[in-house]
């Protein structure tokens, strides 16, 4: 895989860790995810078999963004939910993260060894913005980033994982993506906020 595709792919992710709206954060989470369909159909091209897994990365981008763009627009904050931690600490993270924990992952024995390893850099990002990131969007975008790094590690093994899980993941995906959605309005309408901290609160 091209490595200006699995920087983009990296450099996307990272920036959802600093970017302070919602809006720059879904649209940002869906180009990256649009950069892997796109390498998916373009794989798929004289290979027809390939086309469903393809298919299905499209499909759920485009749902993810649907169901997310819907979200934001619906709970509108009257003022931006301040993170526990600001964009510079979060960043400083991110990248001591990305520095310490990749080279600690052994070879997964398909595909180049760029691609594996941004695929490792997108697992290690996603968890960073669930962790550090208030707003219940940007979390559910952390793991959404997660999972574009198993896609990009498919997609690096080419013909060694068979459609029928990458459709199953896509599956699972966009099931958390509606569950998530459920949950975020939900917590919307009780606090008028989606500030997670405010979960903090509640007791038994």
């Amino acid at each position: 895989m091209s490595p200006l595709i699995t920087t983009a792919c990296v450099a996307m992710g990272l920036s959802v860790v600093v970017v302070r709206r919602r809006s720059v954060a879904l649209m940002l989470v869906t180009a990256q995810s649009l950069l892997l369909a796109g390498v998916a159909l373009w794989r798929a091209i004289g290979h027809l078999e390939l086309l469903p897994a393809a298919g299905g990365l499209l499909v759920r981008t485009v749902a993810i963004a649907t169901i997310f763009g819907v979200a934001i627009a619906r709970t509108r904050e009257t003022r931006p939910v301040r993170d526990r931690l600001g964009p510079m600490v979060r960043i400083v993270i991110a990248l001591a993260a990305l520095l310490a924990i990749p080279p600690l992952v052994p070879a997964l024995g398909f595909g180049d060894h760029n691609a594996q390893t941004a695929a490792v850099e997108l697992g290690v990002l996603g968890i960073v913005i669930a962790l550090t990131r208030n707003a219940t969007i940007a979390q559910i975008l952390g793991i959404v980033v997660a999972e574009n790094g198993t896609t990009l590690a498919a997609l690096s093994a080419g013909a060694s994982v068979p459609d029928i899980i990458e459709l199953g993941v896509i599956f699972d995906l966009l099931l958390i993506a509606v569950v998530a959605g459920a949950f975020h309005a939900r917590i919307f309408s009780e606090f008028q906020t989606a500030d997670s901290a405010q979960l903090r609160s509640l007791h038994d």
